[in-house]
């Protein structure tokens, strides 16, 4: 089983909070402080991430969503909101599909589409996979968060989005999804069932996102039967950790209405 953590807080609503690609759990950590005692927390890290590093592949949406489903029935939650940023995004959007009862309110950061094209994002994660063959995985990590479109914001406001934070926690990416030769299974075809996906969803982006994220992101807008969006000023890809004033206390009033 994946490695997870929770914080109890009795009578409270459960709260499931899921990481994005080459991070872990520690992504949520500034906002944990605003959420205690409002809500429980479930803090994953998925497979090949965290303390999840040392479990095999393959290393899919459909995969990671299996493993949630797995610690959700362990813990014996019936009912969560949902809080994920990139592809921890597409994780929540196939459960959604799988267990539509399982979900309050969904909050998206960077929302991944599955089945929506982001070549961009196929071309970072193929360089990645290409370096850390031939040259390791430390000098992959250095190309990503030197190269890597979602983390431009960070690189040119290092102080402001504490970019040397997000270094640290990036670091700590085993790197084992680049070097895995296991195919993943196909994912769901998510965008063609939007509309069975009912529950109240918040997404956001940063304003200096990358395009196919806010192109996404607006698809899901459109065609999701309960969805708003906001766009987070002075934040590029992963708004919670650049702007975490703005960012929580959206969340929490999302949460509480």
């Amino acid at each position: 089983m994946i490695a997870y953590e929770t914080v109890p807080s009795e009578g409270r609503p459960w709260l499931t909070l899921v990481h994005g690609f080459s991070q872990n759990r520690r992504y949520f950590e500034p906002a944990l402080p605003h959420l205690a005692g409002k809500v429980q927390l479930l803090l994953v890290d998925l497979r090949g991430h965290g303390e999840s590093a040392g479990l095999p592949g393959p290393f899919g949406i459909e995969e990671y969503a299996d493993d949630l489903e797995q610690v959700l029935a362990a813990e014996g939650v019936e009912r969560t909101h949902y809080w994920a940023t990139h592809t921890g995004t597409a994780v929540g959007l196939v459960l959604a599909l799988r267990q539509p009862e399982l979900f309050g309110r969904l909050i998206l950061e960077g929302a991944v589409l599955p089945g929506f094209p982001m070549p961009r994002t196929s071309e970072l994660q193929a360089r990645a996979s290409a370096i850390g063959r031939s040259q390791g995985v430390p000098a992959a990590l250095r190309d990503w968060i030197d190269g890597a479109d979602w983390f431009a914001n960070m690189r040119q406001h290092s102080v402001e989005t504490n970019a040397a934070g997000q270094r640290e926690l990036v670091n700590e990416f085993s790197g084992a999804p680049w070097l895995s030769d296991l195919a993943p299974r196909r994912v769901t075809d998510v965008r063609s069932r939007l509309a069975e996906i009912e529950r109240p969803t918040l997404l956001y982006n940063g304003a200096a996102d990358l395009e196919e994220f806010e192109q996404g992101a607006a698809i899901l807008d459109a065609e999701l039967p309960n969805a708003e969006r906001i766009v987070i000023p002075g934040a590029g890809g992963f708004p919670l950790w650049e702007k975490p004033g703005v960012v929580v206390p959206a969340v929490i009033a999302f949460l509480a209405r």
